[in-house]
């Protein structure tokens, strides 16, 4: 009678490791989707608020005010040209994203609350959502993909 060695074989340990390879992979790929939609979301929210806050100033100051990105920032602008606030891009920023783009350039809130039309892009990986402002100030998401 033969004695057989209980432990896994080479061909059985190589396939475990293509199995665990594998799901490691779209566990990754997974979590990095799911990362962008979130820090896409987050910035979508404070660009919103950020929105509102022009408006309740342009009211309130009785005065235009301007909203516009620059290449580190997303800020606003009163009627004089002075910084109001801002939101900082980037991973570490306010809004952790890759890129802000406003068409047209400047996004004009008049001192009644009402804006100029128009849109920002924000961009995560290969993610973007897109918010358009209508003249009464009001804000909607669109998802794009590039």
């Amino acid at each position: 009678m033969e004695m057989r060695q209980a432990g896994l074989t080479l061909v059985e340990l190589l396939i475990a490791l293509v199995i665990t390879a594998t799901v490691s992979a779209l566990s990754w790929t997974a979590l990095r989707n799911v990362r962008e939609s979130a820090a896409l979301e987050g910035a979508a929210r404070s660009v919103t608020r950020q929105l509102t806050l022009a408006r309740n100033l342009a009211v309130a100051r009785r005065e235009p005010i301007r909203l516009r990105a620059g290449p580190s920032d997303l800020g606003l602008f009163g009627a004089d040209g002075t910084r109001l606030a801002s939101l900082a891009i980037g991973p570490d920023g306010d809004l952790p994203v890759d890129s802000v783009d406003v068409r047209p350039s400047t996004i004009r809130i008049n001192a009644r609350g009402h804006a100029g039309a128009g849109s920002i892009y924000l961009w995560k990986g290969r993610r973007g959502i897109r918010l358009v402002c209508n003249f009464l100030g009001r804000v909607r998401r669109e998802a794009i993909s590039g």
